[in-house]
Order: C-alpha cells, then sequence, then structure tokens
C-alpha cells in the first residue's frame, strides 16, 4: 500500500541512453537522505551544487549537479531533491537501487509528484490537466493553450464563478437563519437577477464550438466527394509519401485513412475518404456511410468534383470548400468551385492549403484560454443545470440546496471539493516522474 508519508523517487527524463539524466526525490526524509548519499553535507536551497553520489559502501556511483528544494518551496510542496546525472543505464539503476534501500523510500507511480504538488494546494486540477497537456504538446497551439492553463486562465474563472456562487448562497442561508418572517421579496429578486447573469456568462464561455478540445485532439479536414477524383492524390501529397492507394480505378479507397499533422501551429487531421456514389459493394457502402457520418461533424470538407454537374450533390455538406482536381489534365475556368488543382505538378495546391487554414485559423485564434476537456465542460454544464432550478425554485430551502449544488459541481473542475473519484483517472495519464 502506497503511503503519503513515504518517500518517493523516480527517472524524470526519458529512459534510455542520453547525455543528461535527472532523477527526483521528494517527501519527508529526502533532505537526510540527500546528505546520505553525497560527498557534499551543507545543502542551501535551490542552488545547483557539484556533488557525487556515493552506494552504501561510500564508493562514487557519479558525480552530478544536485538541487535541493525545501518545503513548501518545491514543486510537490516537500521537501525535495533533483539529480543531474550522466545518462547511462548502468548510473540510473544504480542510483535507482540506492535511494531503494533506504526505509520509507519508494518508486513513485504515474504522476504521483504532480499529485503531491495538487494534494499541498501547490496546483489546481486545471493546472494539474495543463501540465499534462504540456507534456502532450505537438504544436504551437497546443502549447499555447497548456500554458495558458498552467498559469491559471481557467482557474481564474472558475474560482471568480464558485466566488460569486458562495456570496449567493451565503446571502441566501443568512436570510434562512436570522429572518423570522417572510424573506424580502427584493432579495429574492436581486439574488434570481445575479444567477441569470451568472447563467449568461457560463452559457457564453460554452458556445465556442468545442474550440479548446479541438486544439487539444486536432481539428478534423475531411476529404470527400467522387470516385477517383484526386482524394487520394492529394493526402499523399500533404503527407509527402504513398499513405493512401492512387489508380484509375475508382472506389480504391473503401476504408477512412487518417494523417495527422502539425497544420500552420494547430492539429489537424486529414480524412481520406470513400468517394461517394451508388454502389452494391457492401464494403464500398460501408465506407461511404462513413464518409458521410465523418462530413457532418468536420471543421472543413474539401469536396473533390470530377464535372461541375456534381456539386449540387453536396449542397448539405457544411463547411465545404469545392475543389477541381487533375487541372493538369483537364485545363480551363470553371465556375461555382472554389479551387482547381493538381496534386501531381502541385499546382494550385498552396493557394487551397491557405483557404484551409483561414477557415481553421479563424476558429482557433483566441479560444487557448477556453474549455480544453470534456470534462470540464459536462461539470459546467450540470454547473448551469442546478443553476436554473434554483432560479425556477419558489421554496427557499430547494432555492439554497440547488445553489449549493451548483457550488459543488462548478468546485470540481479545480479540485476545490471530494473529487478522489477522478483523480485516478487524471493522474494514470500521467508518466512515472511526474
Amino acid at each position: 500500500m502506497k503511503s503519503f508519508k513515504d518517500t518517493i523517487f523516480a527517472l524524470s527524463t526519458a529512459s534510455g541512453k542520453s547525455a543528461i539524466a535527472v532523477v527526483r526525490v521528494s517527501g519527508p526524509n529526502a533532505e537526510k537522505t540527500l546528505k546520505k548519499i553525497s560527498t557534499r553535507r551543507i545543502f542551501k536551497q535551490n542552488i545547483s551544487y557539484k556533488n557525487t553520489i556515493l552506494d552504501k559502501k561510500n564508493k562514487e556511483i557519479d558525480s552530478t549537479i544536485t538541487v535541493f528544494y525545501k518545503s513548501p518551496k518545491s514543486y510537490t510542496g516537500e521537501d525535495m531533491f533533483e539529480i543531474s546525472l550522466h545518462g547511462s543505464q548502468a548510473v540510473i539503476e544504480k542510483t535507482l537501487n540506492r535511494l531503494g534501500e533506504f526505509k520509507n523510500h519508494r518508486m513513485a507511480g504515474p504522476g504521483e509528484f504532480t499529485k503531491r504538488a495538487f494534494e499541498n494546494n501547490k496546483l489546481d486540477l486545471t493546472q494539474v490537466e495543463a501540465i499534462a497537456d504540456l507534456i502532450s504538446a505537438e504544436t504551437e497551439e497546443q502549447r499555447k493553450q497548456a500554458i495558458n492553463h498552467l498559469n491559471g486562465a481557467m482557474s481564474k474563472k472558475i474560482n471568480k464563478w464558485a466566488k460569486n456562487i458562495k456570496k449567493i448562497l451565503a446571502n441566501l442561508e443568512a436570510a434562512i437563519d436570522f429572518v423570522e418572517e417572510e424573506i424580502p421579496k427584493n432579495l429574492i429578486e436581486s439574488t434570481k437577477e445575479q444567477i441569470e447573469n451568472l447563467i449568461n456568462e457560463i452559457y457564453k464561455f460554452l458556445d465556442d464550438d468545442g474550440v479548446g478540445e479541438k486544439i487539444r485532439s486536432g481539428f478534423i479536414v475531411s476529404i470527400i466527394g467522387s470516385p477517383n477524383s484526386g482524394k487520394s492524390s492529394f493526402i499523399n501529397n500533404i503527407a509527402k509519401r504513398d499513405i493512401s492507394i492512387v489508380t484509375n480505378m475508382p472506389g480504391t479507397t473503401r476504408d477512412v485513412i487518417e494523417l495527422y499533422t502539425d497544420f500552420l501551429g494547430f492539429p489537424v487531421k486529414f480524412y481520406d475518404t470513400a468517394g461517394i456514389r451508388n454502389s452494391k459493394n457492401l464494403i464500398e457502402q460501408i465506407g461511404i456511410k462513413k464518409t458521410l457520418t465523418l462530413s457532418s461533424v468536420s471543421d472543413v470538407n474539401l469536396v473533390f468534383i470530377n464535372k461541375l454537374s456534381e456539386i449540387k450533390e453536396y449542397k448539405n455538406i457544411k463547411n465545404k470548400i469545392i475543389i477541381k482536381s487533375k487541372n493538369d489534365i483537364y485545363k480551363g475556368k470553371y465556375k461555382n468551385i472554389n479551387h482547381s488543382i493538381s496534386s501531381k505538378t502541385g499546382k494550385g495546391v498552396s493557394k487551397m492549403l491557405k483557404s484551409i487554414s483561414k477557415k481553421i485559423i479563424r476558429k482557433g485564434l483566441g479560444h487557448n484560454e477556453g474549455v480544453s476537456r470534456e470534462r470540464h465542460r459536462i461539470i459546467l454544464k450540470k454547473t448551469l443545470y442546478h443553476l436554473e432550478k434554483s432560479k425556477n425554485s419558489v421554496n427557499i430551502d430547494i432555492f439554497a440546496e440547488e445553489i449549493r449544488l451548483s457550488l459543488r459541481e462548478v468546485s470540481k473542475i479545480t479540485g476545490k471539493v471530494d473529487i478522489e473519484e477522478i483523480l485516478g483517472i487524471i493522474f494514470n495519464d500521467f508518466c512515472i516522474g511526474k
């Protein structure tokens, strides 16, 4: 059984051969342990020292750079130290084995350092999630969003709403406890007005087309249209390699092919889909059904056509860009299309990519302080549910109880209430050493 009183340790850098490896140690015995394994005896906090670490027989393990952090001014809020070692597997294993020899010392679990930081009020849950997002960030917009949330952009908004709800609740409870006669009508009306303002503010915050989640997981660009219209050639052009089969035979693509890429700082998933036509082939029919389903949730639909007469078949497709491909073969000007391209020669592709980027940038810019996780969105919807119920309540006790429930819900986002059931889910996504 893991104890919070244990001193924990782990490799914080990637495993494997490297120039430098960092071992992190945190817990009540960290300072004592550091002195036992070191040639140096005095460590002032937050200062880097050249230090030799020793095994049980006082023989050198490695020459290191060591930093000691005194509680509460450390990442975890506990006494903590970090050793920068030479990154060989032998040095790392010897160091970890040495630390494991001490009583009440053990290897940390996934995310346990950050969990201790949360439990010691160094971070709230939105900041914990932001650290996980920052570690996973592959594009510039993902990095920016994670940094904003780590710096408290989401926390400030949630804490403000929680503070407003607390004030409303305090006024109601005071009225219930101390007003002997009927509660003044003007108090009820002013309270409901405050609730209405709060409801409108939260609704406005949620009305963002899920952009924060898309910055985390990727915007969807579906490549749809007629069979043999150049869709697969286009995705191969974007990928700079053959990820989709290209032949002169229509209906080659029967399943959805995905390409994940950094598109001007935004994570984008391009999907090459089955060509839409009346087909008797069962497998192709399934592929076409997937195409239509995917197009309904796409941020951008690239509609490839062979003939202008096909445009009307896609009139119900939203967020579309109409494309006539193969302009190296079929030359000429076309009406009612957005772009004419050749994936083979690259002609027109750059201009078309700019059109895609404009649509994505328009959706994504300025939203890196909004909702970034479905967890937040679900909780805010539950908060709204209780606020709406409170506003419509006739009984003052039910009114106050619904306000209390809304406060409990909104506080789950930052972790200011008992939320043990979700901690495991969040911290299991972390790597060991973080």
